[in-house]
């Protein structure tokens, strides 16, 4: 069916129903009515953003019809005052109004950004969605509409029931606790509560600013066994750190805190190397070529590497570094690197066994490190 036989229905969302002040009920259906109902919104709110994409809606209805796309429609949905939840369902139920009315092939989605994107999962679920559009406001570069625009958002969010919780609300608890420490003697305790706030904040920040929950999902669903691999190993990794802190700061003697962080923590790097090399194993496994001579190698490496090292450092913690300690910690190395070589090639031919036998039919499974596919 081509584009001019398609039934096109130009959406428009207004998450917080700010279009409510006009007096209007939502849905709204039909270029008049959406046109009346953003006229009487834009006299009582002319700087409001949900203006800007109304009328973006209007004028993509009239772009769709002089294309020739005589079926389009216009419609405006509407959440809640409230946010959160509540306006979700409030615009999936109208959604769904929509759809049983007009029966549409699709839906063109007009959007001012932000917040009211956040609703195009729930359009998804309901009607195919064929495009996207975003209605960009362009604000005089002046000093003064700079303040007037800025004065705008600081109204909104000492208004709004869904900004005013966290413009108002939250920082009120701050200095009600605060307070109440005061006033009960625990001064001191303001400072380490406003650390932990501080600590928070940055972390949600870190977390938002990076898009950690996107990220994460999109690593769990490619190779959910490396990410638990690496995230295991991260955490070891972490306490690690943390344990050679406190080694060196309860210690004054650099040799003997040298020899007190390797002692302490080398198993623990150890294990934490291990424990990826071993997920990159079992991903390669499960995708079908398994790679493992590498992790195999550089595990035994590390492993007998523990020898030589604790055997040199205690030599050197007891003043004992003498020709017969240097032998000793020779011989050591030389082993660690006999036996290191010797598993490298037994790995790589049990590698190399496994895929034949096993594995002959498959393609070879991406590196999950590169995310290519090779040849050992």
């Amino acid at each position: 069916m081509g584009l001019m036989q398609e039934k096109i229905v130009v959406l428009a969302v207004d998450i917080d129903d700010d279009v409510s002040k006009s007096g209007v009920k939502t849905p709204i259906f039909g270029r008049e009515n959406v046109l009346d109902a953003v006229t009487k919104l834009a006299l009582i709110t002319p700087e409001d953003t949900d203006v800007n994409a109304l009328f973006g809606a209007i004028k993509q209805l009239d772009l769709l019809k002089s294309q020739g796309v005589e079926n389009a429609e216009i419609a405006v949905v509407s959440g809640s005052v409230k946010g959160g939840v509540e306006a979700d369902l409030n615009i999936r139920r109208e959604v769904l109004e929509v759809k049983e009315r007009l029966n549409p092939s699709g839906v063109v989605f007009v959007s001012d950004g932000g917040d009211d994107e956040r609703v195009i999962p729930i359009i998804q679920s309901l009607l195919p969605l064929f495009s996207v559009q975003r209605v960009t406001v362009q604000y005089s570069k002046g000093i003064e509409e700079n303040y007037r625009v800025l004065a705008s958002y600081i109204r909104k969010g000492l208004t709004e029931p869904r900004f005013i919780k966290y413009t108002l609300g939250i920082p009120g608890l701050l200095i009600i606790a605060s307070t109440t420490l005061a006033i009960a003697g625990l001064s001191a305790y303001v400072y380490y509560a406003f650390y932990a706030i501080g600590l928070v904040i940055g972390i949600i920040m870190t977390i938002r600013g990076f898009n950690v929950p996107e990220v994460i999902g999109e690593e769990w669903e490619k190779q959910p066994i490396y990410f638990i691999g690496r995230v295991v190993s991260l955490i070891v990794l972490v306490v690690a750190v943390f344990t050679d802190v406190e080694i060196v700061l309860s210690h004054v003697n650099p040799a003997e805190s040298v020899s007190l962080v390797i002692k302490g923590t080398f198993d623990y790097y150890v294990l934490a190397l291990i424990v990826y090399f071993s997920s990159i194993v079992a991903t390669t496994y499960l995708e079908g070529a398994p790679r493992f001579w590498k992790e195999v190698t550089g595990a035994t490496l590390l492993l007998s590497l523990r020898p030589a090292v604790f055997y040199i450092l205690t030599n050197l913690i007891g003043g004992t570094v003498t020709i017969g300690a240097v032998e000793g910690f020779l011989i050591l190395m030389f082993s660690a690197t006999l036996l290191t070589i010797l598993m490298a090639v037994l790995s790589l031919r049990l590698e190399k066994w496994v895929n034949t036998r096993f594995f002959s039919g498959q393609a070879q499974a991406s590196n999950p490190e590169t995310g290519t596919g090779g040849q050992v």
